[in-house]
């Protein structure tokens, strides 16, 4: 249950909200899951420390203290709360004194308005984190599935990595020459083009794509990935971009319905630029059934390029796996190995930054023609190229060990609709707004839409609102 009003606290400064029973009934009716555990009161401090580390260490989650989890009691029985806050403290001081470090969490305490006497529930809201967080007992646990199980050694290490907090993209290359890396096709196209003028060595000392080791130096996994002539055949890890296209509009990929497939390898940056080549293509060649026939379908260019970009430089390297693009008569859907690193969420994804490879990211952004030109802005801009397009805007999702991004071949409502629909909640919209909903750069072409509604008496002019504070509402009823 997400409330407006929840407020950030740190130490004992807790705050009351108080629901009513069919609110309580609809937190009793939720399952354990990967975002959610229910705890008795009667939970140790240790349990505790347990349950929020492992969601922080995760991909956050709610905890809620004073839920009795007996298969015999049901309903409200369960909820067997606090008698007061102060009942509390010890469990919420093992959480702010003993995990380590301190835990990005929110607390408040939930009151049933009708029946005090149940007493008071402890709701902990643990945001992902981008570090690793132990336990009192120097332990560290992760949340998977309903269940908070204790990781170690290896384990740690690819959570650090998953989260960023290190990058494989800097661990050294054994059995690769530096030699073999300074012969390259792509290091010396680079060079050719890079200034100011450098060393193919010297640059790669440099740029740490290459680090001493003992007497001689080693590659790095950048500087292969970067550089190498193929590095699907140096590295350990899969590296390629698989692309396959699908006759079919189905939720699930048959082998029936294959009609192409291709594998690319290479340097991240000729991956890109030849993966892009064999998606136009392939969707050049499409012909899928809309409202007048058979038709090609459009997507924007740029939006299936930044989503692509953001797969290859931002993927977990550390995970043995491909990009996987499919494209469907309905939807392209780009898979990205590795989950989301240091504290982005899907919720925050278009507004925070966090590079799990920020080598990769930096030299890429030193070509002449950058796939990154603007670092930071790739999923803004997919967005914006989808709404332009008149299409519905990207859908991305997390599974245990991928991102999936899927854009779909659907188009959004006219821009006549949009605006209704933002009316029916809000008071009034100027141009500026409707363009940002609407994908439309034209400030005039804007006008004549809201002239349009104007016209068929659907919305009017703000009286007290002239030039460039013009808006419109809804029409009002001149009885």
């Amino acid at each position: 249950m997400c409330r407006q009003n929840e407020v950030m606290v740190r130490g004992n400064d807790m705050y009351v909200e108080k629901i009513t029973i069919d609110e309580a009934n609809a937190i009793l009716l939720e399952s354990e899951s990967h975002f959610l555990d229910f705890k008795s009161k009667a939970v140790s401090g240790k349990g505790l420390q347990k349950i929020v580390a492992g969601f922080a260490n995760a991909d956050s989650g709610d905890v809620y203290v004073g839920i009795e989890d007996d298969a015999s009691a049901i309903g409200l029985d369960r909820w067997v709360g606090f008698v007061n806050e102060e009942e509390a403290n010890q469990l919420i001081q093992t959480i702010f004194q003993e995990i380590r470090p301190y835990p990005p969490i929110q607390c408040e305490f939930y009151e049933l308005v009708d029946n005090k006497a149940k007493g008071l529930i402890l709701k902990i809201n643990v945001a992902k984190s981008a570090e690793i967080h132990e336990t009192s007992d120097g332990k560290v646990y992760i949340r998977r599935g309903a269940q908070t199980l204790p990781i170690s050694g290896v384990e740690i290490v690819n959570q650090k990595l998953s989260k960023g907090l290190i990058s494989f993209e800097d661990q050294l290359i054994q059995g690769y020459e530096v030699a073999e890396l300074l012969e390259s096709e792509e290091l010396s196209l680079f060079l050719s083009m890079y200034s100011p003028k450098s060393e193919p060595l010297e640059f790669l000392k440099k740029q740490r794509l290459v680090r001493k080791n003992g007497e001689s130096y080693m590659p790095t996994v950048g500087g292969v990935l970067l550089f190498a002539d193929s590095p699907s055949a140096v590295l350990p890890k899969k590296c390629a971009v698989k692309i396959a296209r699908y006759d079919t509009s189905d939720h699930e990929a048959r082998r029936q319905h294959l009609r192409q497939a291709e594998t690319v390898e290479g340097p991240i940056k000729k991956q890109i630029d030849l993966s892009l080549n064999i998606i136009q293509e392939i969707i050049e060649s499409m012909q899928v059934l809309g409202e007048n026939g058979f038709e090609k379908p459009k997507y924007p260019v740029d939006a299936i390029k930044e989503i692509l970009v953001n797969a290859l430089i931002h993927r977990d390297y550390n995970i043995s796996d491909d990009v996987i693009i499919l494209i469907f008569n309905n939807r392209i859907e780009i898979k990205n190995p590795g989950r989301l690193p240091g504290h982005i969420t899907v919720d925050n994804i278009l507004d925070e930054r966090f590079a799990r490879n920020p080598t990769i990211v930096r030299i890429l952004n030193k070509y002449p023609d950058p796939p990154n030109k603007d670092i930071g802005e790739g999923l803004n801009t997919a967005y914006q190229k989808m709404r332009e397009m008149r299409l519905k805007p990207p859908n991305i999702s997390i599974h245990p060990n991928a991102i999936n991004v899927i854009l779909p071949h659907e188009p959004l409502a006219s821009p006549e609709d949009t605006i209704m629909e933002y009316l029916s909640s809000q008071e009034s919209i100027n141009n500026r707004t409707a363009r940002k909903l609407c994908g439309i750069y034209s400030e005039n072409s804007m006008k004549d839409i809201f002239y349009r509604l104007r016209d068929a008496s659907l919305i009017e002019r703000v009286p007290s609102k002239e030039g460039p504070a013009a808006c419109w509402r809804l029409k009002r009823s001149s009885l």
